[in-house]
Protein backbone atom coordinates (compact mmCIF):
# COMPACT_ATOMS: atom_id res chain seq x y z
CA UNK A 1 0.00 0.00 0.00
CA UNK A 2 1.16 3.65 -0.99
CA UNK A 3 1.54 6.35 2.07
CA UNK A 4 -1.08 8.24 0.48
CA UNK A 5 -3.60 5.77 0.47
CA UNK A 6 -2.62 4.69 4.09
CA UNK A 7 -3.08 8.49 5.34
CA UNK A 8 -6.29 9.12 3.34
CA UNK A 9 -7.16 5.64 5.51
CA UNK A 10 -6.06 6.56 8.45
CA UNK A 11 -7.92 10.32 8.76
CA UNK A 12 -10.89 8.34 7.63
CA UNK A 13 -11.13 5.97 10.04
CA UNK A 14 -9.89 8.96 12.87
CA UNK A 15 -13.05 10.93 11.36
CA UNK A 16 -15.22 7.98 12.05
CA UNK A 17 -13.99 7.48 15.67
CA UNK A 18 -14.41 11.12 16.18
CA UNK A 19 -17.75 10.96 15.52
CA UNK A 20 -18.01 7.61 17.77
CA UNK A 21 -16.73 9.85 20.78
CA UNK A 22 -18.71 13.02 20.10
CA UNK A 23 -21.71 10.90 19.68
CA UNK A 24 -21.45 9.57 23.69
CA UNK A 25 -21.18 13.26 25.04
CA UNK A 26 -23.34 15.69 26.06
CA UNK A 27 -21.78 19.05 26.38
CA UNK A 28 -24.86 20.37 28.16
CA UNK A 29 -24.01 18.52 31.36
CA UNK A 30 -21.37 20.07 33.47
CA UNK A 31 -18.48 18.16 35.05
CA UNK A 32 -18.88 17.02 38.57
CA UNK A 33 -16.29 14.21 39.43
CA UNK A 34 -12.76 13.90 38.83
CA UNK A 35 -12.82 15.67 35.55
CA UNK A 36 -14.20 18.39 37.95
CA UNK A 37 -11.15 17.99 39.80
CA UNK A 38 -9.27 18.22 36.59
CA UNK A 39 -10.44 21.28 35.20
CA UNK A 40 -9.99 23.63 38.46
CA UNK A 41 -6.61 22.24 39.11
CA UNK A 42 -6.18 23.33 35.05
CA UNK A 43 -7.30 26.57 36.59
CA UNK A 44 -5.47 26.97 39.39
CA UNK A 45 -2.12 26.48 37.68
CA UNK A 46 -3.48 28.97 34.56
CA UNK A 47 -2.75 31.24 38.01
CA UNK A 48 0.56 30.33 39.14
CA UNK A 49 -0.58 27.54 41.41
CA UNK A 50 1.35 24.21 40.59
CA UNK A 51 0.89 22.71 43.94
CA UNK A 52 0.81 18.79 44.16
CA UNK A 53 -2.59 17.13 44.32
CA UNK A 54 -2.64 14.57 47.00
CA UNK A 55 -4.20 11.92 44.85
CA UNK A 56 -3.74 12.51 41.56
CA UNK A 57 -1.27 13.63 38.95
CA UNK A 58 -0.81 17.28 37.14
CA UNK A 59 0.59 15.80 34.13
CA UNK A 60 -2.98 16.26 32.24
CA UNK A 61 -4.50 19.51 34.14
CA UNK A 62 -1.21 21.17 33.26
CA UNK A 63 -1.32 20.35 29.46
CA UNK A 64 -4.97 21.03 29.63
CA UNK A 65 -3.47 24.77 31.37
CA UNK A 66 -1.70 25.59 28.22
CA UNK A 67 -5.35 25.69 26.52
CA UNK A 68 -7.18 27.26 29.30
CA UNK A 69 -4.41 30.62 28.89
CA UNK A 70 -6.28 31.59 25.99
CA UNK A 71 -9.85 31.51 27.60
CA UNK A 72 -11.24 34.40 29.71
CA UNK A 73 -14.97 33.50 29.96
CA UNK A 74 -17.12 33.73 33.27
CA UNK A 75 -19.17 31.26 32.41
CA UNK A 76 -17.71 27.35 33.83
CA UNK A 77 -19.01 25.60 30.54
CA UNK A 78 -16.34 27.26 28.40
CA UNK A 79 -13.74 24.98 30.87
CA UNK A 80 -14.92 22.09 31.36
CA UNK A 81 -16.33 21.33 27.61
CA UNK A 82 -12.80 22.76 26.48
CA UNK A 83 -11.23 20.01 28.53
CA UNK A 84 -13.53 17.37 27.29
CA UNK A 85 -12.30 18.64 23.62
CA UNK A 86 -9.03 18.21 24.77
CA UNK A 87 -9.40 14.22 26.00
CA UNK A 88 -11.12 13.90 22.74
CA UNK A 89 -8.50 15.55 20.70
CA UNK A 90 -5.36 13.54 22.08
CA UNK A 91 -7.65 9.97 21.77
CA UNK A 92 -8.33 10.75 18.17
CA UNK A 93 -5.02 11.79 17.55
CA UNK A 94 -3.99 8.12 19.10
CA UNK A 95 -4.86 6.28 16.18
CA UNK A 96 -2.48 7.10 14.01
CA UNK A 97 0.34 6.21 16.84
CA UNK A 98 -0.85 2.47 16.91
CA UNK A 99 -0.56 2.45 13.47
CA UNK A 100 2.92 3.15 13.74
CA UNK A 101 2.95 0.47 16.78
CA UNK A 102 1.54 -2.14 14.79
CA UNK A 103 3.86 -1.63 12.36
CA UNK A 104 6.55 -2.89 14.72
CA UNK A 105 4.48 -6.12 14.07
CA UNK A 106 2.45 -6.19 11.20
CA UNK A 107 2.47 -5.21 7.28
CA UNK A 108 0.52 -1.76 6.44
CA UNK A 109 -2.87 -3.62 5.97
CA UNK A 110 -2.86 -5.76 9.58
CA UNK A 111 -1.78 -2.22 11.24
CA UNK A 112 -4.57 -0.29 9.36
CA UNK A 113 -6.57 -3.18 10.77
CA UNK A 114 -4.98 -2.64 14.27
CA UNK A 115 -5.57 0.88 14.23
CA UNK A 116 -9.12 0.27 13.10
CA UNK A 117 -9.67 -1.94 16.14
CA UNK A 118 -7.99 0.81 18.35
CA UNK A 119 -9.96 3.49 16.84
CA UNK A 120 -13.72 2.03 17.64
CA UNK A 121 -13.06 0.31 20.57
CA UNK A 122 -16.19 1.41 22.56
CA UNK A 123 -14.62 1.27 26.07
CA UNK A 124 -12.43 3.61 24.94
CA UNK A 125 -14.86 5.93 23.01
CA UNK A 126 -16.70 6.15 25.81
CA UNK A 127 -13.75 7.34 28.69
CA UNK A 128 -12.44 9.92 25.93
CA UNK A 129 -15.44 12.21 26.08
CA UNK A 130 -15.38 13.19 30.04
CA UNK A 131 -12.26 15.11 30.49
CA UNK A 132 -9.90 12.31 32.73
CA UNK A 133 -6.27 11.77 32.28
CA UNK A 134 -7.06 8.15 30.29
CA UNK A 135 -6.08 9.23 26.66
CA UNK A 136 -3.17 11.25 27.09
CA UNK A 137 -1.80 8.71 29.97
CA UNK A 138 -2.54 5.97 27.15
CA UNK A 139 -0.82 8.18 24.26
CA UNK A 140 2.36 8.69 26.41
CA UNK A 141 2.33 4.42 26.61
CA UNK A 142 1.84 3.55 23.59
CA UNK A 143 4.77 6.54 22.24
CA UNK A 144 6.80 4.81 25.18
CA UNK A 145 6.24 1.06 23.85
CA UNK A 146 6.85 2.37 19.90
CA UNK A 147 10.40 3.70 20.33
CA UNK A 148 11.38 0.93 22.85
CA UNK A 149 10.79 -1.72 20.03
CA UNK A 150 13.82 -0.58 17.19
CA UNK A 151 17.11 -2.54 17.24
CA UNK A 152 18.43 0.98 17.86
CA UNK A 153 19.39 1.44 21.60
CA UNK A 154 19.52 5.22 21.10
CA UNK A 155 15.74 5.22 21.28
CA UNK A 156 15.49 4.21 24.81
CA UNK A 157 16.18 7.62 25.94
CA UNK A 158 12.69 8.97 23.62
CA UNK A 159 11.24 6.07 25.35
CA UNK A 160 12.08 6.90 28.95
CA UNK A 161 11.39 10.12 28.35
CA UNK A 162 7.51 9.61 27.37
CA UNK A 163 7.63 6.92 30.67
CA UNK A 164 8.64 10.25 32.77
CA UNK A 165 5.82 11.96 31.32
CA UNK A 166 3.43 9.06 31.89
CA UNK A 167 4.31 9.53 35.44
CA UNK A 168 3.21 13.30 35.47
CA UNK A 169 0.03 11.83 33.79
CA UNK A 170 -0.70 9.68 36.45
CA UNK A 171 1.02 8.43 39.30
CA UNK A 172 1.06 4.74 39.25
CA UNK A 173 2.70 5.65 35.62
CA UNK A 174 5.98 4.65 37.57
CA UNK A 175 5.24 0.83 36.20
CA UNK A 176 6.23 2.49 33.00
CA UNK A 177 9.71 2.81 33.61
CA UNK A 178 10.17 -0.93 35.16
CA UNK A 179 8.52 -2.41 32.01
CA UNK A 180 10.55 -0.59 29.54
CA UNK A 181 13.51 -1.08 31.09
CA UNK A 182 12.91 -4.86 31.32
CA UNK A 183 11.74 -4.70 28.08
CA UNK A 184 14.92 -3.52 26.65
CA UNK A 185 17.38 -5.58 28.45
CA UNK A 186 15.33 -8.50 27.13
CA UNK A 187 15.25 -7.87 23.34
CA UNK A 188 18.36 -5.70 23.24
CA UNK A 189 21.07 -7.49 25.17
CA UNK A 190 24.51 -7.79 23.42
CA UNK A 191 23.82 -4.36 21.34
CA UNK A 192 26.30 -1.91 21.00
CA UNK A 193 26.12 0.95 23.81
CA UNK A 194 23.64 -0.98 25.31
CA UNK A 195 24.29 0.21 29.40
CA UNK A 196 25.63 3.67 28.53
CA UNK A 197 22.12 4.26 25.79
CA UNK A 198 20.32 3.31 29.22
CA UNK A 199 22.10 5.26 31.79
CA UNK A 200 21.65 8.20 29.61
CA UNK A 201 17.74 7.25 29.29
CA UNK A 202 17.47 6.51 33.12
CA UNK A 203 19.42 10.34 33.62
CA UNK A 204 16.93 11.82 31.31
CA UNK A 205 13.42 10.44 33.07
CA UNK A 206 14.94 11.33 36.60
CA UNK A 207 15.21 14.78 35.40
CA UNK A 208 11.67 14.89 34.06
CA UNK A 209 10.20 13.41 37.10
CA UNK A 210 12.33 15.05 39.69
CA UNK A 211 9.50 18.49 39.70
CA UNK A 212 7.11 16.17 40.90
CA UNK A 213 9.12 14.25 43.33
CA UNK A 214 10.35 17.95 44.71
CA UNK A 215 7.11 19.43 45.18
CA UNK A 216 5.43 16.34 46.78
CA UNK A 217 8.36 15.74 49.39
CA UNK A 218 7.87 19.62 49.89
CA UNK A 219 3.88 19.90 50.59
CA UNK A 220 3.70 15.87 52.32
CA UNK A 221 7.17 14.89 53.35
CA UNK A 222 6.87 11.94 51.24
CA UNK A 223 8.08 12.24 46.89
CA UNK A 224 6.07 9.45 46.53
CA UNK A 225 2.71 10.34 49.06
CA UNK A 226 -0.16 9.53 47.71
CA UNK A 227 -3.60 9.66 49.37
CA UNK A 228 -4.14 6.00 48.63
CA UNK A 229 -1.51 4.50 49.75
CA UNK A 230 -1.80 5.06 53.30
CA UNK A 231 -5.12 3.17 53.25
CA UNK A 232 -4.87 0.77 50.54
CA UNK A 233 -4.58 -2.31 52.40
CA UNK A 234 -7.79 -1.75 53.99
CA UNK A 235 -9.26 -5.06 52.81
CA UNK A 236 -12.54 -4.39 50.90
CA UNK A 237 -13.65 -1.39 48.90
CA UNK A 238 -16.50 -0.41 51.62
CA UNK A 239 -13.70 0.14 54.62
CA UNK A 240 -11.35 1.88 51.66
CA UNK A 241 -14.13 4.71 51.07
CA UNK A 242 -15.18 4.47 54.76
CA UNK A 243 -14.88 7.23 56.87
CA UNK A 244 -13.72 5.34 59.13
CA UNK A 245 -10.61 3.97 57.55
CA UNK A 246 -9.49 7.10 55.99
CA UNK A 247 -8.66 8.43 59.22
CA UNK A 248 -6.08 5.96 59.43
CA UNK A 249 -2.64 4.89 58.08
CA UNK A 250 -1.75 0.82 57.19
CA UNK A 251 0.37 -1.48 55.54
CA UNK A 252 0.67 -4.40 54.45
CA UNK A 253 2.11 -5.81 57.61
CA UNK A 254 -0.22 -4.22 59.58
CA UNK A 255 -2.77 -6.69 58.16
CA UNK A 256 -1.02 -9.95 57.89
CA UNK A 257 -0.12 -9.09 61.23
CA UNK A 258 -4.03 -8.53 62.51
CA UNK A 259 -5.38 -11.25 59.85
CA UNK A 260 -2.58 -14.05 59.03
CA UNK A 261 -0.60 -14.05 56.13
CA UNK A 262 -3.18 -16.59 54.19
CA UNK A 263 -5.72 -14.04 54.31
CA UNK A 264 -3.46 -11.49 52.99
CA UNK A 265 -2.89 -13.85 49.80
CA UNK A 266 -6.44 -14.12 49.58
CA UNK A 267 -7.19 -10.67 49.44
CA UNK A 268 -4.93 -9.23 48.04
CA UNK A 269 -3.65 -11.54 45.56
CA UNK A 270 -6.18 -13.66 44.56
CA UNK A 271 -9.12 -11.62 44.54
CA UNK A 272 -6.81 -8.92 42.78
CA UNK A 273 -6.00 -11.48 39.79
CA UNK A 274 -10.02 -12.25 39.80
CA UNK A 275 -11.15 -8.85 39.48
CA UNK A 276 -7.96 -7.76 36.75
CA UNK A 277 -9.34 -10.57 34.62
CA UNK A 278 -13.01 -10.07 35.05
CA UNK A 279 -12.64 -6.27 34.47
CA UNK A 280 -10.39 -7.76 31.02
CA UNK A 281 -13.44 -10.39 30.06
CA UNK A 282 -15.85 -6.82 30.60
CA UNK A 283 -13.63 -4.66 28.78
CA UNK A 284 -13.07 -7.12 25.58
CA UNK A 285 -16.67 -6.91 24.22
CA UNK A 286 -17.81 -6.43 21.43
CA UNK A 287 -14.84 -7.78 19.39
CA UNK A 288 -11.84 -8.62 21.26
CA UNK A 289 -13.14 -11.53 23.39
CA UNK A 290 -13.54 -13.89 19.82
CA UNK A 291 -10.12 -13.06 19.19
CA UNK A 292 -7.69 -12.40 22.49
CA UNK A 293 -7.81 -16.11 23.51
CA UNK A 294 -6.15 -17.10 19.85
CA UNK A 295 -3.96 -14.37 19.50
CA UNK A 296 -2.73 -15.83 22.66
CA UNK A 297 -2.74 -19.13 21.60
CA UNK A 298 -0.65 -18.35 18.37
CA UNK A 299 1.78 -15.60 20.14
CA UNK A 300 3.19 -18.25 21.36
CA UNK A 301 4.26 -19.79 17.43
CA UNK A 302 4.91 -16.25 15.93
CA UNK A 303 6.38 -16.82 12.38
CA UNK A 304 5.78 -13.52 11.34
CA UNK A 305 6.27 -11.74 13.94
CA UNK A 306 9.70 -10.35 15.58
CA UNK A 307 9.91 -12.96 18.33
CA UNK A 308 11.34 -10.02 20.92
CA UNK A 309 8.41 -7.90 20.31
CA UNK A 310 6.43 -10.44 21.08
CA UNK A 311 7.97 -10.84 24.42
CA UNK A 312 7.71 -7.13 24.73
CA UNK A 313 4.20 -7.01 24.76
CA UNK A 314 3.55 -9.90 26.94
CA UNK A 315 6.14 -8.76 28.97
CA UNK A 316 4.29 -5.13 29.28
CA UNK A 317 0.46 -6.99 29.79
CA UNK A 318 2.46 -9.58 32.46
CA UNK A 319 4.20 -7.01 34.69
CA UNK A 320 1.32 -4.52 34.51
CA UNK A 321 -1.06 -6.79 35.32
CA UNK A 322 1.14 -7.97 38.39
CA UNK A 323 1.52 -4.07 39.22
CA UNK A 324 -2.41 -3.71 39.48
CA UNK A 325 -2.97 -6.68 41.64
CA UNK A 326 -3.03 -4.93 44.81
CA UNK A 327 -4.88 -2.08 43.87
CA UNK A 328 -7.40 -4.08 41.86
CA UNK A 329 -8.47 -6.55 45.01
CA UNK A 330 -9.56 -3.45 46.80
CA UNK A 331 -10.71 -0.68 43.87
CA UNK A 332 -12.24 -2.82 40.88
CA UNK A 333 -12.10 -0.14 38.64
CA UNK A 334 -12.13 -0.68 34.91
CA UNK A 335 -10.41 2.80 34.15
CA UNK A 336 -7.41 1.57 35.76
CA UNK A 337 -7.23 -1.42 33.20
CA UNK A 338 -7.94 0.32 30.07
CA UNK A 339 -4.09 1.22 28.97
CA UNK A 340 -3.64 -2.73 28.57
CA UNK A 341 -6.76 -2.46 25.15
CA UNK A 342 -3.69 -1.47 22.56
CA UNK A 343 -1.52 -4.41 23.35
CA UNK A 344 -3.84 -7.33 24.24
CA UNK A 345 -5.23 -5.54 20.58
CA UNK A 346 -2.05 -6.68 19.08
CA UNK A 347 -2.66 -10.18 19.70
CA UNK A 348 -5.99 -9.72 18.66
CA UNK A 349 -4.81 -9.10 15.28
CA UNK A 350 -2.87 -12.10 14.96
CA UNK A 351 -5.45 -14.72 14.37
CA UNK A 352 -6.89 -12.94 11.54
CA UNK A 353 -3.90 -12.35 9.77
CA UNK A 354 -3.18 -16.29 9.90
CA UNK A 355 -6.73 -16.79 8.68
CA UNK A 356 -6.46 -14.37 5.42
CA UNK A 357 -2.94 -15.13 4.81
CA UNK A 358 -2.74 -18.93 4.85
CA UNK A 359 -6.25 -19.74 5.05
CA UNK A 360 -7.80 -22.92 6.31
CA UNK A 361 -7.36 -26.64 5.21
CA UNK A 362 -10.49 -26.14 2.92
CA UNK A 363 -9.98 -22.71 1.18
CA UNK A 364 -7.08 -20.03 0.57
CA UNK A 365 -7.46 -16.43 -0.30
CA UNK A 366 -6.25 -14.65 -3.37
CA UNK A 367 -4.86 -11.42 -2.99
CA UNK A 368 -7.94 -9.27 -4.16
CA UNK A 369 -9.57 -11.68 -1.40
CA UNK A 370 -7.23 -11.34 1.32
CA UNK A 371 -8.10 -7.15 0.84
CA UNK A 372 -12.01 -7.16 0.88
CA UNK A 373 -11.79 -9.52 3.39
CA UNK A 374 -9.76 -7.25 6.04
CA UNK A 375 -12.26 -3.93 4.53
CA UNK A 376 -14.87 -6.94 5.70
CA UNK A 377 -13.93 -7.00 9.30
CA UNK A 378 -13.08 -3.47 9.11
CA UNK A 379 -16.30 -2.51 8.45
CA UNK A 380 -18.10 -5.35 10.44
CA UNK A 381 -15.76 -3.90 13.97
CA UNK A 382 -17.67 -0.39 13.47
CA UNK A 383 -21.31 -1.51 12.72
CA UNK A 384 -20.25 -4.02 16.27
CA UNK A 385 -18.67 -0.82 17.46
CA UNK A 386 -22.25 1.29 16.88
CA UNK A 387 -24.14 -1.38 17.84
CA UNK A 388 -22.19 -2.16 21.11
CA UNK A 389 -22.70 2.26 21.86
CA UNK A 390 -26.21 1.54 22.84
CA UNK A 391 -25.02 0.08 25.87
CA UNK A 392 -23.45 2.94 27.08
CA UNK A 393 -25.79 5.15 25.08
CA UNK A 394 -26.00 9.01 25.22
CA UNK A 395 -26.24 10.54 28.51
CA UNK A 396 -29.56 10.87 30.12
CA UNK A 397 -30.29 14.87 30.25
CA UNK A 398 -33.74 14.16 32.02
CA UNK A 399 -31.91 12.24 35.13
CA UNK A 400 -29.46 14.76 35.04
CA UNK A 401 -31.44 17.27 35.23
CA UNK A 402 -33.29 16.00 38.13
CA UNK A 403 -29.70 15.60 39.96
CA UNK A 404 -28.74 18.94 39.30
CA UNK A 405 -31.94 20.15 40.64
CA UNK A 406 -31.81 18.07 43.67
CA UNK A 407 -28.01 18.87 44.51
CA UNK A 408 -29.30 22.07 44.00
CA UNK A 409 -32.24 21.70 46.44
CA UNK A 410 -30.18 19.93 48.92
CA UNK A 411 -27.56 22.85 48.73
CA UNK A 412 -30.21 25.39 49.90
CA UNK A 413 -32.64 23.93 51.69
CA UNK A 414 -30.73 20.90 54.37
CA UNK A 415 -28.55 21.66 56.60
CA UNK A 416 -26.41 19.47 58.61
CA UNK A 417 -24.79 16.33 57.61
CA UNK A 418 -25.74 13.90 55.21
CA UNK A 419 -24.31 10.74 54.88
CA UNK A 420 -22.62 10.37 51.23
CA UNK A 421 -25.19 9.34 48.88
CA UNK A 422 -23.86 6.95 46.53
CA UNK A 423 -26.73 6.63 44.09
CA UNK A 424 -25.41 9.87 42.67
CA UNK A 425 -28.24 12.06 43.81
CA UNK A 426 -25.94 14.52 45.25
CA UNK A 427 -23.20 14.95 42.21
CA UNK A 428 -23.34 18.38 41.44
CA UNK A 429 -23.20 19.63 45.09
CA UNK A 430 -19.51 19.99 44.51
CA UNK A 431 -19.79 21.69 40.99
CA UNK A 432 -22.88 24.23 42.59
CA UNK A 433 -20.38 25.46 45.47
CA UNK A 434 -17.24 25.95 43.16
CA UNK A 435 -19.55 27.77 40.68
CA UNK A 436 -21.47 29.82 43.15
CA UNK A 437 -19.47 33.13 41.15
CA UNK A 438 -16.73 33.69 38.47
CA UNK A 439 -14.49 34.72 41.22
CA UNK A 440 -14.91 31.58 42.87
CA UNK A 441 -13.79 29.14 40.60
CA UNK A 442 -11.34 31.62 38.57
CA UNK A 443 -9.20 31.56 41.96
CA UNK A 444 -9.61 27.97 43.57
CA UNK A 445 -6.35 27.06 44.93
CA UNK A 446 -5.14 23.30 44.45
CA UNK A 447 -5.70 21.35 47.62
CA UNK A 448 -8.54 23.60 48.82
CA UNK A 449 -11.80 22.67 49.93
CA UNK A 450 -14.91 23.11 48.00
CA UNK A 451 -16.49 24.12 51.49
CA UNK A 452 -19.94 25.63 52.25
CA UNK A 453 -19.58 29.76 52.81
CA UNK A 454 -21.71 28.89 56.61
CA UNK A 455 -21.02 26.57 59.38
CA UNK A 456 -23.91 25.57 59.68
CA UNK A 457 -24.86 24.70 56.00
CA UNK A 458 -25.50 21.33 54.26
CA UNK A 459 -22.46 19.32 54.02
CA UNK A 460 -21.78 15.49 52.92
CA UNK A 461 -20.02 12.91 54.68
CA UNK A 462 -18.59 9.94 53.61
CA UNK A 463 -21.09 6.95 54.56
CA UNK A 464 -20.62 4.35 56.98
CA UNK A 465 -19.75 1.70 54.54
CA UNK A 466 -19.46 -2.23 55.18
CA UNK A 467 -22.36 -5.27 54.39
CA UNK A 468 -22.70 -6.20 58.38
CA UNK A 469 -22.87 -4.31 61.31
CA UNK A 470 -19.36 -6.19 61.76
CA UNK A 471 -17.53 -4.71 59.43
CA UNK A 472 -18.82 -1.03 60.86
CA UNK A 473 -16.51 -1.58 64.04
CA UNK A 474 -13.30 -0.75 64.15
CA UNK A 475 -10.84 -0.79 66.81
CA UNK A 476 -13.50 -2.26 69.22
CA UNK A 477 -15.81 0.61 68.72
CA UNK A 478 -19.01 0.75 66.40
CA UNK A 479 -19.41 3.79 63.97
CA UNK A 480 -21.70 6.39 65.04
CA UNK A 481 -23.21 8.98 63.86
CA UNK A 482 -24.85 11.73 65.63
CA UNK A 483 -27.89 13.25 63.81
CA UNK A 484 -29.03 16.79 65.08
CA UNK A 485 -32.08 18.94 64.04
CA UNK A 486 -32.56 19.25 60.29
CA UNK A 487 -29.65 17.18 59.28
CA UNK A 488 -30.11 14.30 56.76
CA UNK A 489 -29.05 11.19 56.10
CA UNK A 490 -28.54 8.46 53.46
CA UNK A 491 -28.41 4.74 54.34
CA UNK A 492 -26.93 2.59 51.74
CA UNK A 493 -28.92 -0.66 51.52
CA UNK A 494 -28.61 -3.85 53.70
CA UNK A 495 -26.52 -1.93 56.40
CA UNK A 496 -28.08 -2.94 60.13
CA UNK A 497 -28.91 0.31 61.60
CA UNK A 498 -31.04 1.63 64.45
CA UNK A 499 -32.02 5.02 66.15
CA UNK A 500 -30.92 5.48 69.53
CA UNK A 501 -32.12 8.99 71.67
CA UNK A 502 -35.07 10.66 71.83
CA UNK A 503 -36.65 12.61 69.29
CA UNK A 504 -38.06 12.18 65.53
CA UNK A 505 -37.25 11.14 62.42
CA UNK A 506 -38.64 12.01 59.47
CA UNK A 507 -38.01 9.78 56.43
CA UNK A 508 -38.70 10.92 52.79
CA UNK A 509 -38.41 8.40 49.94
CA UNK A 510 -37.81 10.04 46.58
CA UNK A 511 -38.99 8.12 43.57
CA UNK A 512 -37.60 7.63 40.44
CA UNK A 513 -34.79 5.28 38.39
CA UNK A 514 -33.50 2.65 40.99
CA UNK A 515 -30.09 2.39 41.51
CA UNK A 516 -28.75 -0.87 41.64
CA UNK A 517 -28.37 -1.38 45.20
CA UNK A 518 -32.20 -0.53 45.30
CA UNK A 519 -33.14 -3.39 42.57
CA UNK A 520 -30.89 -6.09 44.81
CA UNK A 521 -32.86 -5.22 47.76
CA UNK A 522 -36.32 -5.08 45.85
CA UNK A 523 -35.43 -8.69 44.47
CA UNK A 524 -36.18 -10.17 48.27
CA UNK A 525 -39.51 -8.49 49.00
CA UNK A 526 -41.64 -10.41 46.40
CA UNK A 527 -43.79 -9.93 43.43
CA UNK A 528 -46.53 -7.22 44.37
CA UNK A 529 -44.06 -4.99 46.54
CA UNK A 530 -41.91 -4.67 43.42
CA UNK A 531 -44.79 -4.27 40.93
CA UNK A 532 -45.68 -1.18 43.63
CA UNK A 533 -42.50 0.31 43.56
CA UNK A 534 -42.66 0.19 39.95
CA UNK A 535 -45.94 2.26 39.70
CA UNK A 536 -44.21 4.66 42.24
CA UNK A 537 -41.45 5.42 39.97
CA UNK A 538 -41.62 9.04 38.69
CA UNK A 539 -39.53 11.83 38.56
CA UNK A 540 -37.62 11.51 41.10
CA UNK A 541 -37.07 14.57 42.22
CA UNK A 542 -39.52 18.02 41.93
CA UNK A 543 -38.38 21.16 43.39
CA UNK A 544 -42.04 22.31 43.26
CA UNK A 545 -42.88 20.20 45.84
CA UNK A 546 -45.36 17.75 44.20
CA UNK A 547 -43.09 14.43 44.27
Amino acid sequence: MNKKLIICFLIVISLISLGFKLYLVDFSIPVYSDNLGYTLNAIAHTNGDFSQSSHRGMGWSLFVSIFFGFIDSENFFDYSNTIRVLSIGVATFSIPMMYLVGRKFFDARYSLLLSSLFAFEPHLNYNSGFGLSEPLFHLAIIGSFYFILNKNTRFIIISLFLAGIAYWIRINGVFVFIVITIVYFVTLRGSPNLFRNYGLGVVLFLLVISPVLLERNEEFGDPFYSDYKNIIFAGSSELFYSEIYTKTTNSPFDYIEENGLSLFIQTFILQGFYNSFQIISVLSFPFLFVLIPFGIMFSFRAFDQNTNYIKANWIFILISLASLTIVMSVIADRRFMMYLLPFLMIFSVIPIQRVTEYGLNTFSFSRRQKDIFIIGIIITIILLSSIFMTRYGTPDPILENEKFEFSEYALNNLQGVVFRDWGGSLDYVSYLRITESPEKFKSYEINSKIIPDKENSFKISSAPYGETLEELIFDGEKYQKILKPNDSAYIKPFIEHNFRGEGKILILRIGGKSTGDAQIELSFVGKPNVERAINEMMLWFDPSGKN
